[in-house]
């Protein structure tokens, strides 16, 4: 059943990585509150199809594109079509993101600006193009995607592009919670630890079940939870505020 709640009713949520892991649960729960969803996807028909399913399932009002994320144009694609559609933006997840190990001596010059691309830049764009319907709105909640199975801002070995986009989307999150507070806007990072059913490699390759003090990897619900929070009324006036859910990873 869905939740009956006011504020939540009719907003508009722009989630990226939608269909599977975090985002897939953070449209669920979202959908569930009557809230519009729109996401992009590169290739997985199967994952899209299941996302298309999904919100029919909810009575959720959707819009899903195929595209490469990277790609500007696609981008553009989908912030026209859901202003089109629904006339505004209110949530904004950017919850995409890459692994890529390697130390920075084997490190190719691709993998380090797709890494870029992906983690810092894509993000900037998509918050570029939010922000001007944001403004008009007076409000707006932006969300990016950081991470803490490890402290990244000390630097990690084997971790380079991972490890520095996500520093520096921390710096880029905080900058722009200063800039937006004033529009009505709020800019807030959460930072998964190891977190199971999510992600893009296996996660007892990305960071050992012993080295979590919890002893457990953290569930995608437990991730959403903190998204939510900082989607929601009560955190009005949170702004610029970065979040761990990694059991005791990083302090």
């Amino acid at each position: 059943m869905k939740e009956c709640n006011e504020y939540w009713q009719d907003k508009v949520a722009i989630i990226t990585g939608a269909t599977h892991g975090i985002g897939l649960r953070l449209a669920e729960r979202l959908a569930e509150k009557g809230v519009k969803i729109a996401t992009i996807y590169k290739s997985n028909d199967e994952q899209a199809q299941n996302f298309i399913n999904t919100m029919t399932a909810l009575n959720s009002e959707s819009i899903i594109i195929k595209g490469d994320i990277t790609e500007k144009s696609n981008l553009n694609k989908l912030v026209e079509s859901v202003n089109d559609k629904w006339g505004k933006i209110d949530f904004l997840v950017n919850n995409v993101g890459t692994d890529i190990w390697a130390p920075i001596s084997e490190l190719s010059e691709e993998d380090w600006l797709l890494s870029q691309e992906i983690i810092l830049n894509v993000p900037f764009r998509l918050i570029k193009l939010c922000l001007p319907i944001m403004h008009k709105q007076n409000f707006g909640r932006i969300i990016t995607m950081g991470a803490s199975s490890r402290n990244y801002m000390e630097g990690q070995a084997n971790l380079a592009p991972f490890g520095i986009n996500k520093g520096a989307l921390t710096i880029f999150t905080k900058t722009l919670a200063l800039e937006e507070i004033h529009n009505g806007i709020t800019v807030n990072m959460v930072a998964p630890g190891s977190t199971a059913e999510s992600g893009v490699n296996k996660e007892e390759d990305r960071i050992p079940l012993s080295k979590i003090p919890i002893g457990r990897r953290m569930t995608r619900e437990e991730v959403t939870e903190a998204i939510l929070y900082f989607l929601s009324k009560n955190a009005e006036c949170v702004t610029g505020q970065f979040i761990g859910i990694n059991g005791g990873c990083s302090t």
